[in-house]
């Protein structure tokens, strides 16, 4: 019963932390270059899977910290759920065993 209080709490804790994520995008940033008039220029897109097809969404200039930003959170919200997922697992396993 002890075990299954410690879990649901750490639950809890990390549910917060999820619904306390800043703004965040799944994907990768590209930067690379495309000529323009003969001339190189930089140029951004994020780079997403959706439903197994590859989306690019260019970013201009001005945003591209705001996404470079975001994509890192994604990434550590992506670690959160999968902790999240592993406590569920075991707060079920340790509800049954309960029974």
């Amino acid at each position: 019963m002890k075990e299954v209080k410690e879990l649901a709490a750490k639950r809890k804790k990390l549910l917060q932390r999820v619904l306390e994520a800043p703004l965040w995008v799944n994907g990768s940033i590209v930067e690379t270059t495309r000529k323009v008039r003969g001339k190189e220029t930089p140029f951004s897109y994020l780079s997403r899977s959706i439903k197994g097809k590859n989306k690019i969404t260019y970013i201009s200039a001005k945003h591209l910290e705001s996404f470079k930003e975001a994509a890192i959170n994604g990434v550590k919200l992506k670690e959160l759920l999968a902790e999240l997922g592993s406590v569920n697992v075991e707060l079920l396993k340790a509800r049954e065993s309960d029974d």
